[in-house]
């Protein structure tokens, strides 16, 4: 445009052009300058659950004696594409921006710091100038908990057990109905929902009626392992939901109050108690670490039934195929509960093996 205007001998268009020309590194000068003296740090959980969102806090600050940020934008990857954003129209000095984000975590693992980039196109939009860097923070990433339908099946720690395995428990058992509140009846049975629907209607609270306590079993053993006959296939993503069946299955245990032991391949068949929420803690931090071992043997799965207390009730999870090793399960007086994790998966596949 100014080669035009120096042609057409146009000394309008001729300045105009000029002025631009000479205005630019000014500009670019002035973007640059922008992102000077920003301070980034981030508030957030040291723990974390695979596939659940962290809520997380972005400060941004600028150092006084500085010029206002305008129009800076944040990126913050913590690995195996997690990441979450922030937008700051205006950052003014001696003072701090925040922005609340979430970040869903998609892999389990251990991860010492973020990679961030802070990057801004002003003030015209012309370039777009970045910094990148990395900020300390230390996060312990869990598989999440899931606890499967058969476990938590009524009657399910009653079928089967010997007596001289099973404890009298003071817990109530199973919900059997609602009825009205009666003068004795404590308020912790009392029914959230019940008791808005019926006082809605006018009526009074509800209390849910549950069986009287029966028996419980005294310690159960919990067992993870990755064998499997010759030619089975590996599937990585199996040993990740397992590993939820694995976590899912010792917080449920906790939560009844029932002593459990875990003994596992990837842990050289060591045993680890599980008693207590320290304990349940422990483990949980200790599974964002393990990694699945591929050379398990059927002599081993043996000599480790055959070492347990056949008076405990023993529950086996596994990432292959129950069809695969279900046979190495040895006979016990109490009998062996295997929860299938394969099963769910071909459920969840079952509308587009239809199609």
């Amino acid at each position: 445009m100014f080669m035009l205007g120096v042609a057409r001998a146009d000394g309008v268009l001729a300045s105009v052009c000029l002025l631009m020309l000479l205005a630019m590194p000014v500009l670019q000068w002035k973007g640059r300058r922008n992102l000077l003296g920003l301070s980034l740090h981030v508030q957030g959980s040291h723990r974390a659950l695979t596939g659940q969102k962290l809520p997380m806090q972005i400060n941004l600050s600028r150092c006084s004696g500085m010029s206002s940020s305008h129009d800076v934008s944040i990126l913050i990857r913590a690995g195996a594409g997690s990441e979450t954003n922030g937008s700051f129209p205006s950052i003014h000095p001696d003072a701090m921006a925040c922005a609340q984000t979430f970040m869903e975590m998609k892999q389990r693992g251990e991860i010492s710091s973020f990679l961030y980039r802070i990057h801004s196109s002003y003030p015209l939009g012309f370039w777009e100038h970045h910094l990148e860097g990395k900020l300390d923070h230390a996060l312990i990433v869990a598989p999440r908990p899931v606890v499967s339908k058969k476990l938590v099946m009524s009657g399910w720690w009653r079928e089967g057990m010997a007596a001289r395995g099973a404890s009298h428990t003071a817990q109530a058992g199973e919900i059997r109905g609602l009825r009205a509140w009666r003068p004795g009846d404590s308020f912790k049975r009392v029914h959230a929902a019940a008791s808005a629907r019926a006082h809605a209607r006018g009526q009074g609270l509800m209390v849910a009626e549950t069986d009287p306590p029966g028996f419980a079993p005294r310690h159960a053993t919990v067992m993870f392992h990755s064998y499997a006959a010759d030619r089975a296939i590996i599937r990585p993503e199996m040993f990740e939901r397992a590993l939820s069946y694995l976590s899912g299955t010792l917080c449920y245990l906790w939560q009844q109050s029932l002593p459990a032991t875990l003994v596992a391949d990837f842990d050289g068949w060591l045993e680890q108690s599980c008693c207590s929420r320290r304990e349940l803690q422990e483990l949980s931090d200790h599974f964002s670490r393990i990694q699945r071992r591929a050379d398990t043997e059927l002599h081993e799965l043996q000599r480790v039934q055959s070492q347990l207390d056949p008076q405990t009730s023993l529950i086996v999870i596994s990432d292959m195929p129950v069809i695969h090793w279900q046979s190495a399960m040895m006979r016990r007086e109490i009998p062996t509960i295997i929860l299938p994790v394969h099963s769910v998966a071909s459920r969840r596949n079952s509308p587009s093996m239809k199609r």
